[in-house]
Parts: structure tokens; sequence; C-alpha cells
């Protein structure tokens, strides 16, 4: 793992382990019964109309595609790149253990662009085309070297794999709109961030991982100017189609 806050340099990003669960409550929507009849005047006595209990929904699963294309080897110090016209999916191979940013060029794309994987009931990321965007894959230590996912795009569009290790870094505020993965070096317990949604179903959502090996998840929706505890520095994946500024804090 690299080298905790206080030094100088940033070490090396292994692939994170990352869970997530969730709960579910059931609900007993009985009805009452019926008001006693009248010994005097007897009247019909209504029948109670059964409320159906709802029905827990629950994300669809991402399926492959007919069409690949493969991207090649991503290893240290070497990339992976794909084209395609329309959805596809998009199958890699990785040399080491790294997370894997999914650089997408959707720039000449209409509707929605969403990457995702198979068996996955949430994306890595979607936004509002044209656009171009990064998101990140393969955070799990115990990922296949052999990977595929999936860009459901519609239009031309490229991608360029690399290993979050190869991210050049940034340091100070850092603005941009849609998504984005960005490697800070800032060496911070904080990051303040200011975000503007663009639209009233947006929402900001981050991940970070950092070279202490303390995983945060951090976000909100509609517009907001918040900090959060986040142990830079190290890797931060941002989820949205806002416009955002984020800046490290002490």
């Amino acid at each position: 793992m690299g080298t905790v806050r206080g030094t100088a340099t940033i070490g090396t990003l292994m692939a994170a382990v990352l869970l997530m669960t969730g709960c579910a409550q059931d609900m007993d929507d009985s009805a009452p019964p019926g008001p006693a009849a009248s010994r005097a005047t007897p009247t019909r006595i209504p029948t109670p109309t059964a409320t159906p209990t709802p029905t827990a929904t629950t994300p669809a699963i991402a399926r492959a595609l007919p069409d690949t294309v493969d991207a090649g080897t991503v290893a240290a110090g070497v990339s992976a790149t794909a084209s395609a016209t329309g959805p596809s999916n998009v199958a890699f191979h990785t040399e080491g253990q790294f997370a894997v940013v999914i650089e997408l060029d959707c720039s000449a794309c209409t509707g929605t662009a969403t990457v995702t994987a198979p068996g996955r009931m949430s994306p890595f990321g979607r936004a509002t085309a044209p656009l171009t965007g990064s998101f990140l894959t393969a955070v799990f230590q115990d990922d296949a070297p052999d990977q595929t996912v999936i860009v459901d795009a519609q239009g031309p569009w490229s991608v360029t794999m690399r290993s979050w290790n190869d991210l050049p870094t940034v340091a100070g505020a850092q603005s941009g709109t849609g998504p984005a993965v960005l490697f800070f070096q800032d060496d911070v317990p904080h990051v303040a961030v200011d975000f503007r949604p663009a639209g009233a179903e947006d929402s900001f959502n981050a991940r970070a991982f950092t070279t202490s090996d303390d995983t945060q998840v951090f976000g909100d929706s509609g517009a907001f100017a918040k900090q959060f505890d986040v142990d830079l520095p190290g890797v931060v994946a941002i989820q949205t189609n806002g416009t955002w500024t984020v800046t490290p804090v002490p």
C-alpha cells in the first residue's frame, strides 16, 4: 500500500475492496374488519378490500451484448484502446493489481451513455451525451485479469483504459462537468465540494481510494457546498451530470 499521510511522495495504489449492502423491510397492510351489524336494523356488512403489499423492485442486471471489441492489455505504463459505433462490450486483460480507469470519448454520441459490466445492477457511471468522461472499474482485489465492460451509447465512441497509477496527479481545487477520475497528490484530511446539478434528478456521488487505505463514499443530491472527511492523497472517482469543484482542505 502507498505511503501514509505526512510523507512527501505518493505510493502505488493497489486494488481496493469495497462492499455495499442493502436492506429491505416487510410491510403488513391488512385491512381492518368491517363494522358490526345492528340488531334493530340489519345492514349489509361491507367486505373489506385487500390492499396489495408493495412489491420491492430491484435494478435490472446488466447482460453482455451481442457485439464485442477487444481493447488488448492494460499494464503499468501500458494503456489499451477500443472503438465502436452503438452499444458494445469491451474486453480487456490486466497485468498487475490495480484498478482500471475507463476514459470514454462519446463527444459524437446522443442520448445517454452508460458504462457498466455483465452481472452488475448499478453501472460504473451514466451521463448525458455528448460527453467525455472517466469511470473507474476493477477495484476489487480478486477481480479476474480478463475483464469485460459494456458501453451502452448511441453513435461512435472510443475508450482508453489505463492503470489508476498512471493517471497524472493533480493538486489544489479541480473543477469539471460530468464524470471524472482524479488522482489528488494533496496531503490533507478533508475535501470541500461545491456542486450544481444538471437537473432536478441529478446528484453528486464520489468514491475515494486513498494511499492510507481508507476508502470513503461521499456526496449528496441537489445543489450544495459541503466539506467531507477524505484522507488524501488518493484517487477520487466522481459520478454526476452536473458541474462541480473539489478542493482539498487541510
